[in-house]
């Protein structure tokens, strides 16, 4: 299975929520030899002077891409110490067109199914495509990951973040 239908299998299951949500990307670690996905959901609030403020994380998603299956959506509880409290503001990238933001995204999640393999294998010497792929996937994540959960990311996905940046630069 692709990180493209988990996404799609999480986002089902997310559609419960208030339409005044948001969604991390995908957060990928190794647990218990599987590969497990979570997104973090959280609430926004736009406003014309501020931008879009966000909240904590409210619930997690998670979705085992080993073995193909949807695990559970649960309220999330998870503190972070020293972090300032929230709303923070968050403002996403600008599109010409609401439609321009998928096909970003489909290379978004054509990026996780080229680098979770080599990732899973723990390979320090990578091909040149697993290179470009990973510079390709830093620059989506500065571009589109919600700064202020950034303490989230490195603890429920931190070990996988660290390697491709590794890959990208190296």
């Amino acid at each position: 299975m692709s990180m493209k239908d988990a996404v799609q299998q999480i986002g089902q299951h997310a559609n419960m929520m208030p339409v005044e949500r948001g969604i991390t990307l995908p957060l990928v670690k190794i647990e218990n030899n599987r590969i497990i996905v979570r997104r973090l959901i959280y609430f926004t609030r736009t406003t014309p002077e501020y931008g879009t403020a966000i909240t904590e994380p409210q619930y997690v998603a998670s979705y085992d891409l080993s073995s193909n299956s949807f695990l559970t959506i649960k309220k999330f509880e998870m503190d972070v110490p020293n972090l300032k409290p929230p709303p923070w503001i968050h403002n996403r990238p600008a599109f010409e067109k609401p439609e321009d933001i998928i096909p970003e995204f489909e290379r978004i999640w054509t990026l996780y199914d080229i680098l979770i393999p080599a990732f899973v294998k723990g390979d320090a010497a990578v091909s040149m495509e697993i290179k470009q792929a990973a510079k390709q996937y830093v620059h989506y994540f500065d571009r589109h990951a919600e700064k202020p959960l950034s303490p989230y990311y490195d603890m429920l996905g931190g070990d996988f973040l660290r390697w491709v940046g590794h890959v990208a630069n190296s």
